[in-house]
């Protein structure tokens, strides 16, 4: 038992290391429909250092999980637009759907 422990405790602590370097970054995009979700869907994920993409066709945003040492939110959003969409980076408290009055 002493061993599966002394095994379990480097692999956790690698595990936890992994998490550190990955962050997540939000955009706002011109998405629109459930083709524009495939299209993002389909090739982001294939990006180095990508390890989640989710999309919200509703507020138009795209939120993205990378490894901070092998992707930046920079080369994300060149991937977003050469995919054919725009692209902002939506900072922290900044709503990124225009509310009607």
């Amino acid at each position: 038992m002493i061993i599966m422990l002394l095994v379990a405790v480097p692999v956790i602590s690698k595990a936890q290391e992994k998490d550190k370097n990955v962050l997540t970054v939000k955009y706002t995009t011109s998405i629109h429909c459930e083709d524009c979700v495939n299209k993002i869907m389909t090739n982001l994920p294939r990006e180095k250092g990508i390890k989640d993409v989710k999309c919200d066709v509703k507020t138009k945003e795209v939120t993205v999980s990378y490894n901070k040492e092998k992707n930046n939110p920079v080369e994300i959003q060149k991937t977003i637009e050469k995919l054919g969409f725009t692209a902002k980076v939506v900072k922290d408290g900044e709503s990124p759907v225009k509310k009607d009055n």
